[in-house]
């Protein structure tokens, strides 16, 4: 039985074995000075004695940790610890501690638990620490308090990070990592000073009850990838540190202890399942779960993890395999897409898949695989996490389920759709779909409107959101599930259409305001849509125009009928572009997105920071002046962008109804390709430094 738990985000951090041994403790290599460099000069102790005892107490919280070596070392103005440790002590079995001072340090200091044991609340299994931190801004004469914890590790982290950028005083910067962190775990609910906060497995709410949870969720996925905490820990030590989940430091990748490049899906999508599992067996953090899964998924969509617009090219982010692209490639088929190493991709057939559902390979369901959309989220079953996606055909209403980790069909439905979508190029049932990794859905766009199907589940009634009268919905989605929101103008662009999925409700906006709104702009037949859900902008675009929308998002809701109305409060941007365009995907990463047009028709934009005084819509925008891509039949369209150790790609089907090319674009070199007034002197495709096109 297949079973669907809660979905999380949490930031920790813990040091590993590949950290530099200093004075007995686990120290980030980053903390240590460039050689031939002066020493960061060390905090000394206040001269002279003290008439009161100091001392520092707390515990050691990944689970209790028995048996850690707990070390207090004085801090630079980095918050980095410096010099030999003031004082060392050993934790109990039930990770308390107390260290005692022979003299005040007079400036700050890091605490630093390293190894020890403690049994894992997620499987039971003994497990040896890493490392875990808290930086104190000062101590005091008498008695003071530390705890150590994942989300005191991720504090201190993130606090020498701020520092490292600019100077400033180490109790400010503190303050501001504290509240970045504590939303990015999804932690607003905790109402103290995380260093006072230790986790407590026997409460069922509070403090100490939101930090076993986050410690919980770490450990499941710990369980799930079977990665040491060491090495675990210090790769989401420098994922968390810039205070952005999404496989990269500061922008760049980042190496694995032992080697590898860390996947923007360990602490995303992976870490999302993780904490479903968690959630599931442990009813108890249901609460915590459920709010920490809500900030996981705004990075999780930030780092470009989630679909596109479109519903034909989906990716899947393993931290064994890499990346790997998915393209329902039509009468071929299912195609994998493996871009664990960019610079050499490899095409291939997925034959496990095809040969159960293409009639052409000696299947039952297609003649046509035109969609694929993949929850990202490992689900648990009875023979452990399993990733799951829909696969469709345009033009049937018969929904497969396949298990992508096993390369298996899982299960098959008929839904219930009684009226078909037409554009200019296609009759559908289903046009679209898109991933929804809050809610464990995968949401259809059908002529009856949107349809939410568990992929683990398919015999589970489906969510259903109507299409309000008089519109339609267009033909490729754009999704912020995050924020609750699939957003689709009306295709015969008489409105603007948004669903709240958290209300199952859609929202309208008025006629009159729309038109108002989008003063200057002509659409004709909203093909597309994507959103960039870092920055709230969802970009438009018109069946084969050469004016691209861009509007900023916030969600409609509290309606208490059927359908809502949308305020305004938008800001809108016309923005011309060198090229015809119908379709659009964004890596939101990067803010890098990638236009297609019906057939041919290539361009690359990086869209604006909205906040920006003078919204300049793209900040830079080149398209192909005639290239030789093409794509047929080009309803709806293939189009995705992706996030890949650090660079934006773009991805789309090259060919016309079979025998078709996957083609890679690298998208920075896209952009910097000689132009004038935007549109570049070379095809793209014929551009070796720009394009792969493979067969597969």
């Amino acid at each position: 039985m297949l079973t669907r738990p809660l979905r999380l985000s949490l930031w920790t951090l813990i040091g590993t074995p590949a950290l530099l041994t200093l004075g007995g403790c686990w120290l980030d290599s980053s903390s240590v000075p460039d050689a031939g460099a002066a020493p960061a000069a060390p905090v000394a102790a206040a001269s002279g004695p003290t008439t009161q005892a100091i001392t520092v107490s707390g515990s050691i919280y990944a689970a209790p940790v028995g048996g850690s070596t707990v070390s207090l070392f004085a801090a630079d103005a980095q918050g980095r610890a410096t010099g030999a440790a003031l004082a060392t002590t050993t934790s109990d079995a039930q990770g308390h501690y107390t260290l005692s001072v022979a003299s005040l340090p007079s400036g700050p200091v890091l605490i630093v638990a390293t190894g020890g044991s403690y049994t894992s609340e997620a499987d039971g299994s003994t497990q040896t620490l890493g490392s875990l931190s808290t930086l104190l801004p000062s101590v005091a004469a008498g008695a003071n308090t530390a705890q150590l914890t994942p989300l005191t590790t991720a504090i201190a982290a993130a606090t020498a990070n701020l520092l490292g950028q600019q100077a400033g005083p180490v109790a400010t910067a503190q303050a501001s990592a504290t509240s970045k962190v504590n939303a990015l775990f999804g932690l607003a609910a905790l109402s103290a000073d995380p260093s006072a906060v230790s986790g407590d497995p026997n409460a069922t709410t509070g403090n100490g009850w939101l930090i076993a949870a986050l410690a919980g969720t770490l450990e499941q996925l710990r369980a799930n990838t079977a990665l040491s905490p060491a090495v675990l820990y210090q790769a989401l030590q420098d994922d968390a540190a810039d205070g952005k989940l999404d496989g990269l430091k500061n922008g760049q990748p980042i190496t694995l202890t032992g080697g590898g490049t860390l996947s923007a899906s360990l602490f995303t999508t992976q870490w999302s399942g993780a904490a479903n599992a968690f959630g599931n067996s442990h009813p108890v953090y249901a609460g915590a779960t459920t709010s920490i899964s809500g900030a996981l998924q705004v990075s999780a969509q930030s780092a470009g993890v989630a679909i596109g617009s479109s519903g034909s090219i989906a990716p899947l982010q393993t931290q064994a395999a890499g990346t790997q692209i998915y393209f329902a490639a039509r009468g071929d088929g299912l195609v994998k897409l493996d871009m664990s190493d960019p610079a050499n991709p490899v095409a291939t057939k997925v034959a496990s898949i095809n040969s159960a559902v293409m009639v052409s390979a000696g299947g039952t369901y297609f003649s046509s695989l035109d969609g694929i959309v993949i929850d990202p989220t490992p689900i648990n079953t009875a023979s452990g996490a399993k990733v799951f996606a829909l696969l469709y055909s345009y033009r049937s209403r018969t929904v497969v389920a396949v298990n992508l980790t096993d390369g298996a069909v899982a299960d098959t439905a008929t839904l219930t759709i009684t009226r078909t979508t037409g554009f200019s190029g296609a009759t559908a049932s289903i046009a679209g779909g898109i991933a929804d990794g809050v809610r464990n859905k995968i949401w259809l766009a059908t002529g009856d409107g949107l349809l939410g199907l568990d992929p683990s589940n398919l015999k589970a009634a489906p969510v259903s959101i109507a299409q309000p009268a008089g519109t339609q919905i267009n033909e490729n989605l754009g999704g912020d599930p995050a924020r609750d929101i699939v957003y689709t103008p009306d295709y015969d662009a008489g409105t603007l259409v948004i669903y709240n999925l958290a209300e199952a409700r859609a929202y309208t906006m008025d006629a009159t305001a729309w038109s108002q709104l989008i003063n200057g702009w002509t659409p004709f037949e909203i093909d597309g849509v994507a959103l960039d859900s870092s920055y709230q902008v969802a970009v438009m675009t018109p069946e084969g125009n050469r004016q691209i929308g861009l509007l900023t998002y916030t969600t409609p809701s509290g309606s208490s009928a059927a359908v809502g109305t949308i305020p305004s409060g938008a800001v809108f941007k016309n923005f011309t572009a060198g090229g015809a365009f119908s379709g659009s995907a964004i890596d939101g990463v990067s803010h890098t997105a990638l236009f297609v047009g019906e057939g041919r028709g290539l361009g690359v934009g990086v869209i604006d920071n909205p906040a920006n005084a003078n919204w300049l819509g793209f900040s830079s925008f080149v398209a192909a002046p005639s290239s030789s891509y093409s794509f047929g039949p080009h309803d709806p369209h293939t189009v995705g962008a992706f996030n890949i150790q650090g660079k934006p790609y773009g991805f789309v089907l090259n060919g016309y109804l079979s025998g078709y090319q996957v083609v890679v674009l690298d998208l920075n070199a896209f952009l910097a390709m000689p132009s004038t007034n935007g549109v570049t002197s070379a095809d793209p495709l014929t551009t070796a430094a720009v394009a792969k096109l493979l067969r597969y």
